[in-house]
Order: C-alpha cells, then structure tokens, then sequence
C-alpha cells in the first residue's frame, strides 16, 4: 500500500516479484485495517501509529529505513523482542522478504511475538480506566457493559466499539456528559 504516492506505486508494479506468495500493489485504501488482519507481515518504517496497528493485529514487521529518533527506538524495541526484521538496504528487500517466506516457522515465530506485544484492546483499556476514576452512578443503567469486543471479527467490522454493537459509544458519551459537564 503506497497511499497516495504514485510514483512509488508505478515503481513497484514495474518490478518482477520472485515469490511464489500473492503479492498486490495498492495506492491509496481505506481498508488498511482489513488488510492488516489478513497480513503476515507489513513492511513499513516503524512509526508509531504503524507499529502499533502491526502489533495489535499480530503481524510481523519488516523495517525499513527508520528515522533517527522514535522510528529507531521503535526498530530495535521490535528486533529485541523478535517481531520484526530489519532490512538496513532496499536493494536486499525483494531477497531478504522471499527468504523469509520460505521460512514458515520464523514468520510464525514473528508474528506470535508481535501478537504477545500487541494491545489490540487499548482503546478499551483506557475507557475501562477513565470510568473506574468516576462514581458508578455515572454510568449505571447504561444498555451495556464497557469493554473489549467479543471477536477479532466484531473489532475488524467495527462492531464492537462497546460491547453491544455499532453505536454504544454514542450512549455511553451521551450518558456520561451531562455528569461531566
């Protein structure tokens, strides 16, 4: 996925891919997440909000060229805890990618390591949080009860925003505020 970028998209289509694995060039999409639940591996630089979507979504990640600063911090804390590998010249890519896979075993390995660092349920932890710090009678009665969605499933189709189904954040906002205001 190259977003917007068409001159990197028609580079990539240009070039032969040596894989037996499906490989497909999009530009821009807004089904990255889905994508995402379906991927093996993302190959990216690892920014943050990269890094952390690879993570929940149990993919494994191969770095490229990480900024100096965060996207570095970010690299090593992934090769340290061997969710990723680090492809230091993109000439290496194409052979680096193929190699690894070939390799089942390690693409399983990465991606049970991204999945055992990944925070799928972050969002839900920290509402859990922010409603633990109000009284309950701030939130009693509401038509649900807060917290992680039943299935990936339910998280990927985005029906699980509160436990409940579509549009349950729209309650407990419209229930909490008059408390907060």
């Amino acid at each position: 996925v190259t977003g917007r970028n068409a001159r990197a998209r028609e580079g990539l289509l240009r070039e032969p891919v040596p894989s037996r694995h499906r490989v497909q060039i999009l530009g821009y999409t807004d089904q990255l997440d889905e994508l995402m639940a379906v991927a093996d591996l993302v190959v990216s630089k690892p920014g943050g909000l990269t890094t952390s979507e690879t993570l929940a979504r149990g993919a494994g990640l191969v770095v490229v060229n990480p900024v100096p600063g965060q996207e570095d911090r970010n690299s090593d804390y992934l090769l340290e805890n061997g969710a990723a590998i680090k492809v230091n010249h993109i000439p290496t890519l194409a052979a680096k990618l193929t190699a690894l896979l070939r390799d089942p075993k390690r693409v399983a390995e990465i991606k049970a390591n991204s999945r055992r660092l990944g925070r799928p349920y972050a969002a839900f932890e920290v509402v859990r949080h922010a409603l633990s710090l109000l009284p309950s009678s701030a939130y009693r009665g509401l038509p649900f009860t807060p917290g992680p969605p039943r299935s990936r499933i339910e998280s990927s189709t985005g029906n699980g925003t509160m436990r409940g189904g579509d549009g349950n954040h729209v309650a407990l906002r419209a229930a909490l505020e008059p408390n907060l205001v």
